[in-house]
């Protein structure tokens, strides 16, 4: 039997009391369930595979060989039907969160792989220039609200691009303190204290205060490809950092990290494959 939640009408428990006449086929191996045209096909499957109907369906099953469910048992399954619009709702939230889960373990299984074949084992500072930031005084207005992007870690989240900071400085400002503009495509923001190995590519030149190390890649090496190892190099940071008031990494402590690097072509190949599933995640999120 199906059940619709409460404050439905008597129209809706009519159409839900149908299914149980005329939403199962019944055929050897195998039991077809058409829901009713109120009823939405995804959220009666998720009903079924995660409501308290799973545990009931299971407790009818019978057989030794064979463990099997007759379609008159699973008539008598009660599942709970919102209106329809909210049946809608419900299964492409839920089945938009597994094809993100998905993603995502698609893109752990890949860094996984990466890890474990024969590549070449060099020092992050031989394939990457390794970058520190500076602040220019804070008391002089004639240093700020300019036109060079200056980022503070704070700024950076889940993002994988970073497009345009917060803060901006003038080019008197830049030229006071030990800030140094990075290149747009070829650089990647790094924090190096307070939140270790938060990262972003910067897509417009732009410089950043002192708590980066940021990583800016040779022509021998994928940006995209540097950017999909960073949680390894979080890891091996993390693990090196140092300091009494907060733990932070240095830029010579950060380019002594050995890891793997295939040739510039798998490189390219394999920084292509983790931005396709990235722009995925993002789109589903």
């Amino acid at each position: 039997m199906i059940v619709p939640a409460s404050g439905e009408t008597a129209e809706d428990i009519a159409v839900a009391s149908s299914v149980r006449r005329s939403g199962i086929i019944l055929g050897g191996d195998l039991n077809v369930i058409t829901p009713v045209c109120n009823l939405d096909p995804d959220y009666t499957a998720l009903a079924i595979t995660y409501s308290k109907a799973h545990d009931d369906l299971a407790k009818r099953a019978q057989g030794k060989s064979v463990v099997h469910v007759h379609g008159n048992d699973i008539a008598e399954v009660e599942i709970s039907y919102p209106s329809e619009s909210e049946q809608r709702c419900i299964s492409s939230i839920v089945l938009d969160l597994d094809s993100l889960i998905t993603l995502h373990q698609r893109k752990c299984q890949c860094r996984s792989l990466c890890g474990y074949l024969s590549w070449e084992q060099r020092k992050l500072g031989d394939v990457t220039t390794i970058v520190g930031g500076g602040t220019p005084s804070t008391n002089n207005s004639a240093y700020w609200d300019g036109d060079i992007d200056w980022y503070s870690p704070a700024e950076l989240g889940e993002q994988v691009y970073a497009d345009r900071s917060v803060r901006r400085i003038t080019q008197a400002g830049y030229d006071s303190c030990s800030a140094t503009l990075l290149p747009a495509g070829k650089a990647i923001l790094f924090t190096s204290r307070a939140g270790i190995g938060n990262t972003a590519i910067l897509r417009r030149s732009a410089c950043t205060n002192q708590g980066f190390q940021s990583l800016v890649v040779n022509d021998d090496t994928d940006v995209y490809f540097v950017y999909s190892m960073t949680d390894r190099i979080k890891k091996f940071a993390e693990q090196k950092a140092s300091g009494s008031t907060f733990l932070e990494i240095s830029g010579k402590g950060l380019a002594a990290g050995e890891f793997a690097f295939p040739s510039k072509d798998e490189q390219t190949a394999i920084g292509s494959m983790f931005k396709q599933l990235d722009h995925l995640i993002t789109l589903h999120q």
